[in-house]
């Protein structure tokens, strides 16, 4: 039985309506269930026993229908689909309860369950909408129930009445609870929004004063190195040779300068332009690899699986993090070493691990981890990690580097969600 089969009928609970689905199908079995003890307990007829199960196989056929919705629908249908859900278990609940004592029958605190969900899981009018609904099929029952007591003697009206107004103040009091909860909790977590908000834009300020502070310590070495050169040439302007050879030094400094200049406007250029689409990662990082591999005589193992994800990505951003992550690899290991590069799924994410074997990572760069021109490398600059961090999280994923555990080379590791497998 594959993954994506057994998905349709429990799928990942990562979504309010995922999590429906998953409630619906444990409901439903606990319904067939209990279809035995109503019988026993007079609840529910023989004769009405069909048209019980009828209802309870239309709601599982509903449930197999609704496999994919989950996936095409936006944040903004959401609470309308959780409404048509949660409406469909109310009418079936009530369906049953109908044929089977109707509000006589102990399980009634169904309907308080269902009050509960509405509370919690919808807002607004639409919230409103849902406990106008199960009123009334409360309403229903009760009158249906009523209406067999009628006829039955020796029934104490007065404890029947109490009966009834205590499944009201059941149903509107777990409908208000949950209700007000959710009130609550979405205070709660737009003020949580709030904070993180804050603390991004106080990460965002501190990275752009380590940017400052590296820049000016990176460009202070050449430009310092092209002033003294320049000086130097222009005392020596009547010795052409000399002059010539200052002159050559200083182009060399103007050289690293400008490329400083071009590194810092690739990071922030290919990390924070472009929108995200969704792309066969396993295709793209192929060609990346294959790209790179032609330019570079290096022996590279590839461990790359052959399941398609798709993910939210920037390509010109992911790209050239990948061809960093490659070069960089490539730079800390010997000619000979072997790099690895691995790709593979973990829960929900995919995982892309690019191995070097190379003398680690120095406890000083982990500790500014991050941190623009924060390098042991006689000639980086730090950008890579800094471009692979910043790629990473406008992708919604993370980036992170480690030390082998074996005690030689380093890993850098980046992780993507992913929507699926197609």
């Amino acid at each position: 039985m594959s993954s994506s089969f057994i998905k349709s009928f429990w799928p990942d609970s990562s979504s309010l309506l995922q999590g429906i689905v998953r409630f619906r199908w444990i409901a439903i079995v606990f319904m067939m269930l209990g279809a035995f003890p109503l019988l026993r307990g007079g609840y529910l007829l023989r004769e009405q026993l069909f048209y019980f199960m009828a209802v309870i196989a239309l709601l599982a056929v509903f449930n197999g229908l609704t496999q994919g919705i989950w996936n095409k629908t936006t944040s903004a249908q959401e609470q309308s689909m959780l409404l048509v859900h949660l409406l469909v278990d109310l009418l079936a609940a009530a369906g049953l309860l109908f044929v089977s004592g109707s509000a006589a029958n102990p399980f009634i605190f169904i309907l308080a369950l269902h009050g509960f969900l509405g509370g919690m899981l919808l807002r607004g009018f639409r919230s409103l909408a849902f406990i106008g609904v199960l009123i009334v099929l409360l309403s229903i029952l009760q009158i249906e129930t009523n209406k067999d007591a009628s006829i039955t003697l020796n029934i104490d009206r007065g404890e029947l009445y109490f009966q009834f107004l205590s499944q009201w103040i059941l149903v509107l009091a777990a409908w208000f609870v949950a209700y007000l909860f959710s009130g609550l909790l979405e205070k709660q977590e737009e003020r949580i929004r709030s904070l993180q908000n804050r603390q991004h834009r106080a990460d965002r300020l501190k990275s752009l004063g380590a940017l400052a502070a590296g820049f000016s310590h990176e460009m202070a070495t050449p430009l310092n190195s092209l002033k003294l050169r320049l000086d130097r040439g222009l005392r020596k302007i009547e010795d052409p040779t000399a002059a010539r050879s200052e002159i050559n030094q200083a182009q060399i400094s103007l050289d690293e300068c400008i490329a400083i200049f071009q590194k810092m406007a690739g990071v922030f250029t290919t990390s924070t332009d472009g929108e995200l689409q969704k792309l066969n990662v396993n295709s793209v990082l192929k060609d990346i690899v294959r790209a790179w591999e032609a330019d570079n005589k290096v022996t590279l193992r590839k461990e790359i699986t052959e399941r398609e994800f798709f993910c939210p990505i920037q390509p010109l951003s992911f790209a050239q993090t990948i061809l960093d992550l490659l070069d960089n690899a490539k730079e800390a290991s010997s000619a000979e070493a072997i790099i690895t590069l691995r790709m593979y799924d973990e829960t929900e994410e995919v995982v892309i691990e690019v191995i070097d074997a190379g003398s680690g990572v120095v406890p000083e760069v982990f500790e500014r981890m991050g941190e623009p021109f924060n390098t042991n490398k006689q000639q980086g600059n730090g950008l890579g990690v800094y471009s692979a961090l910043m790629t990473a999280q406008s992708m919604g994923g993370e980036f992170t580097l480690s030390n082998n555990s074996s005690g030689k080379g380093a890993t850098a590791r980046l992780t993507i969600p992913h929507e699926g497998l197609e």
